[in-house]
């Protein structure tokens, strides 16, 4: 057989057509290698963002729920004003429970200058409006039930399928949430009913699919009533 060099010819002669076919074989390979290498950085990298990533939505949703438990007074049983939407439908409208899975605070309402609304100004005790932290299809939402006052700025809210002008849409805070647990605590750090608790703790779990593999992330936080 004779080997067919390639290249400029002489006395160091070229490449042979075997050693070429040798060289494009070791290159390739090199580079599939380099390239598995690259690609497998960047699943890691991009499964550590998305896992930061949801580890920060789920603090800053939480901060919001723990900053609306500092501002209000205690955690009531049930929803105060009657609510259409309520787990019980039209048929039992105060069907918002505090348990372990659903958060119905107590907070001072307001007028529309920021001013607070007392319902018992000699004794400084404010009037309320319930504000209702629950999960629903994997998302955390806020609702807010208004007292029917007329001072009152703030507004009912609905289910965002249902939303209007009159009625507007609940908050979404965390979406991907696997878990959403609230503990209800006296002052020992006991575990007490809603509406003898001094404190409250979320626990939240998110988690998500990345590269076909789940990503999640959980916190927890606890904080304090104001009690007025």
């Amino acid at each position: 057989m004779r080997l067919v060099r390639l290249g400029f010819s002489g006395k160091s002669g070229g490449f042979t057509l075997v050693e070429a076919v040798v060289v494009l074989t070791v290159t390739t390979i090199m580079a599939l290698v380099v390239t598995g290498y690259m690609l497998a950085n960047l699943e890691q990298s991009t499964l550590a963002s998305n896992r930061s990533t949801l580890i920060s939505e789920t603090a800053q949703s939480l901060d919001l729920a723990t900053n609306d438990i500092r501002l209000s007074a205690n955690a009531d049983l049930n929803n105060r004003w009657p609510d259409a939407n309520s787990p019980g439908g039209s048929g039992n409208q105060f069907g918002w429970q505090s348990n372990a899975s659903t958060l119905v605070l107590a907070t001072a309402a307001q007028n529309n200058g920021g001013g607070i609304i007392f319902s018992d100004s000699k004794n400084y005790i404010t009037e309320k409006n319930n504000l209702v932290y629950f999960v629903s299809g994997g998302t955390l939402y806020k609702r807010v039930i208004a007292s029917p006052l007329a001072a009152n700025a703030a507004k009912t809210t609905c289910p965002p399928a249902s939303a209007s002008t009159a009625c507007p849409a609940d908050k979404e805070l965390l979406h991907n949430v696997t878990l959403f647990n609230v503990k209800y605590l006296d002052g020992q750090n006991q575990a007490v009913s809603p509406t003898d608790a001094r404190s409250v703790e979320l626990h939240v779990k998110v988690s998500k699919q990345v590269f076909g593999q789940p990503v999640s992330a959980d916190y927890t936080t606890k904080m304090v009533f104001r009690n007025d």
